[in-house]
């Protein structure tokens, strides 16, 4: 076994919390962290290629579910580090013993062709990245075609938003890109808007969701700018019973889509 990093002042180490803590630094490094089985395998079977494989031996136990191939990779980028420093560049103490740093090609809207039925997920100014994190989850098993994520305020790549996600942030294309990108995508490719907004008059369940359909949804505070409610072809709104005139943006988006999946029809991915 190669050598163990048991030094919080090993550059590494210092690197990957810089990664961890620091949206610039994973701009201007082109890398993002990851940890956990599910997570890195997700990682890296989405194309995204690891620079620094990170495995504490003591807590790393393969899970067939979800392969890591560390066998087949370049011996130069696994690296060993004992269970303090493990923990301390981790978001969860002792679980799961392993960390990826990767690097992962970003998707554009010149670049992504939808598919025959789209069913696209349109996110605006959203702030919080455990918001994002679990909208995503919602987005893999929803089978949502590709997510836009416009004007937004915290990268998809916080630690946060992996963490929320389960590794689904990787499952599937998420574009950022502006709001008005989006907009003209969107009626370039002839899929309908329907934006929830708090002002609409027609239920979501209302509409048809079975054709072209991207469902759009605002930021937590402020909603949907004008910009949307004025290019949407639908304003849509989930029925509120109580006091209050609106949910968390992920349980909205949970309800909405997965109407689109009962329209649809959408079968699971897997059994």
């Amino acid at each position: 076994m190669k050598k163990t990093i048991t030094s919080f002042q090993n550059p590494l180490v210092k690197n990957i919390l810089r990664l961890q803590q620091k949206s610039a630094e994973r701009l201007k490094q082109g890398l993002f962290v990851t940890e956990g089985r599910r997570e890195v395998s997700l990682a890296l079977a989405s194309g995204a290629r690891a620079q620094n494989l990170i495995i504490c031996p003591g807590l790393y136990e393969p899970d067939l579910g979800y392969p890591i191939e560390e066998q087949g990779m370049d011996e130069k980028i696994i690296t060993y580090v004992s269970q303090d420093v493990y923990n301390k560049i981790a978001y969860r103490e002792n679980a799961e013993g392993i960390i990826a740093v990767a690097e992962k090609d970003p998707v554009s809207l010149e670049d992504y062709i939808p598919g025959k039925n789209p069913l696209i997920l349109v996110l605006e100014g959203l702030e919080k990245p455990g918001n994002i994190g679990a909208i995503m989850r919602t987005a893999d098993a929803a089978a949502i075609d590709a997510v836009l994520l416009c004007n937004p305020v915290t990268d998809v790549f916080n630690p946060n938003a992996i963490r929320a996600s389960l590794g689904c942030i990787f499952t599937l294309p998420v574009i950022p890109c502006s709001s008005q990108e989006a907009i003209s995508w969107l009626k370039k490719n002839q899929i309908e808007i329907f934006a929830a907004a708090v002002q609409a008059n027609v239920l979501y369940f209302q509409e048809d969701l079975r054709g072209f359909t991207a469902l759009v949804f605002g930021s937590e505070d402020k909603g949907l700018s004008k910009l949307w409610i004025d290019a949407a072809n639908h304003l849509i709104k989930i029925p509120m019973g109580g006091r209050i005139d609106s949910l968390n943006v992920s349980a909205s988006v949970s309800i909405i889509a997965f109407e689109a999946v009962k329209q649809r029809g959408i079968k699971p991915r897997k059994s």
